[in-house]
């Protein structure tokens, strides 16, 4: 029996998780950042400033929705100065489940003049910021508690290594693309680093976001989210879900799978990649001068779908490339989510969610 991975709605919303206005360090009002967007074609923003939390649900309109959300920064004040400017740091976004929880886990920021209307706003936690993974872990349950989904932010700008992500816990998704960072002159296309962090245990899911500063950071990184209605509520439940693919071009039509084999219909490609927990993978690849769009994939071998029980931490994830360098990106999906129906093969998987 087939069935479907991606959600089976009307419409995906173009949606960016990650931008900053001149109420913290960006350049453009919220109105004018707001107004970008529109005009190219997104549905869904939110404005995450640094440290201060604002409600832009006023804004919010039939077809674009504002999801209230904060940029939480943690700086290592020991750096050495060949580490860069900010020296090491994390960067943690949080996504407000409701558009009024004006929650926040650490002192408003502040410095700008353009930041003070909005303080008698802001409740703050005033929670340590200390360069430790402890309190970095406090911050994000405690975010969790309050009613947030926390994503960790571009790991090549912030000079983290492994030591520094793969002990976190609680994280909902992580950056797989930064546009601003890219435009700065970083490779923030962190697929080694989300791989790792899957091998590890954790289960995350993939952005890719723009973190515009100003107009050269923007449209350059989005989610394609599937969800039920443009609503708040309708927007969260599915971005907890994970039902929403990213991208720097390519589209993603659909993806089924029956039988352990993977079915893929997407827009013009380069090559169709699929990576597992383990070292194997699998890919399909257009003949010289021509196109992809659609493979079938057979991933039984690396599953143990033919054995009664799959591996521990089993994954697969498909990364659809175009023919200019850029790409799409899905969610990993656990095999442990996915009901065998007959343990000596696979008849029926389902969904899970």
């Amino acid at each position: 029996m087939k069935r479907d991975l991606l959600p089976q709605v009307k419409k995906y919303f173009k949606t960016n998780l990650h931008t900053h206005t001149n109420i913290s360090d960006g350049k453009l009002t919220p109105v004018e950042l707001i107004e970008k967007y529109k005009s190219a074609g997104y549905q869904v923003l939110s404005i995450t400033d640094h440290n201060v939390i604002v409600d832009h649900s006023d804004k919010t309109t039939e077809d674009f929705l504002l999801l209230t959300g904060v940029e939480v920064n943690i700086n290592d004040e020991h750096y050495l100065p060949t580490k860069g400017y900010w020296g090491v740091t994390y960067h943690l976004n949080l996504i407000a489940k409701r558009p009024d929880n004006l929650w926040q886990p650490v002192k408003v920021y502040g410095k700008r003049e353009t930041a003070a209307p909005y303080e008698a706003l802001v409740t703050s936690e005033n929670m340590p910021k200390v360069y430790d993974v402890e309190a970095i872990n406090n911050i994000i349950a405690k975010s969790n508690e309050k009613g947030f989904l926390v994503m960790y932010n571009h790991p090549v700008w912030s000079g983290q290594h492994a030591a520094d992500y793969l002990p976190l816990k609680g994280l909902w998704a992580m950056e797989l693309r930064n546009t601003t960072s890219i435009v700065e002159g970083y490779n923030e296309n962190n697929h080694a680093v989300y791989q790792e962090m899957l091998e590890s245990g954790m289960r995350l899911f993939p952005t890719g976001t723009d973190d515009a500063h100003s107009e050269k950071g923007m449209f350059g990184s989005w989610i394609m989210v599937g969800a039920e209605k443009l609503e708040y509520d309708a927007v969260i439940r599915a971005l907890e879900k994970g039902d929403f693919y990213m991208s720097c071009g390519p589209e993603i039509h659909s993806m089924t799978l029956e039988d352990g084999f993977l079915e893929i219909t997407c827009s013009d490609a380069r090559e169709i990649f699929v990576e597992t927990h383990t070292r194997s993978a699998r890919y399909a690849c257009a003949a010289e001068g021509e196109s992809l769009n659609s493979a079938r994939i057979d991933l039984t071998r690396f599953f143990g779908w033919n054995r009664e029980v799959p591996s521990d931490n089993a994954f697969f994830r498909v990364t659809v490339f175009g023919h200019d360098g850029s790409y799409a990106a899905t969610r990993a999906y656990w095999v442990d989510q996915l009901t065998l129906a007959d343990t000596g093969n696979v008849d029926v998987m389902e969904r899970y969610r």
